[in-house]
């Protein structure tokens, strides 16, 4: 009984190897009354036992996170893709309408200077105005 309380005050200390936690282990379970630790062992025994399809169960479980996974990247670098041919699309829509508006505001200059190197080359002369400044019955007096 002595060397069980050094056991289990080594365990509760965490100085206990594998083999003296096993040994203690043993001797608690093979005991015929209750204790606190029986309950403790007993209790890491069942969690510690593994379900027999718990493999098959992980690797369903990670394959089905694998397949939904590639299916969110899927949906991502598709949605991606048409995001960008979208703003492709736009960009060249743009560079097409501006080039288009330069162009028509060159053509519209160029014809507003022929048609007023026309319209100077049609209207006559004018004369220089004249300013008056005295005009009387007699005279007149006028600046060029």
């Amino acid at each position: 009984m002595k060397r069980q309380e050094n056991l289990l005050h080594k365990y509760y200390n965490g100085e206990t190897s594998l083999e003296e936690e096993k040994l203690l282990e043993e001797q608690i379970l093979t005991e015929s009354f209750e204790s606190v630790e029986k309950d403790m062992f007993t209790y890491y025994r069942k969690a510690g036992a593994a379900p027999e399809d718990l493999e098959t169960f992980i690797f369903s479980k990670v394959m089905e996170k694998q397949a939904r996974g590639k299916s969110i990247r899927m949906k991502i670098i598709s949605w991606g893709s048409v995001a960008a041919v979208f703003i492709i699309f736009f960009i060249a829509y743009l560079d097409f309408r501006h080039t288009k508006n330069t162009k028509l505001e060159s053509d519209f200059f160029v014809m507003e200077q022929a048609l007023y190197q026309i319209s100077e080359s049609i209207q006559p002369d004018e004369q220089e105005e004249m300013l008056v400044l005295w005009v009387d019955s007699n005279v007149e007096i006028i600046i060029n």
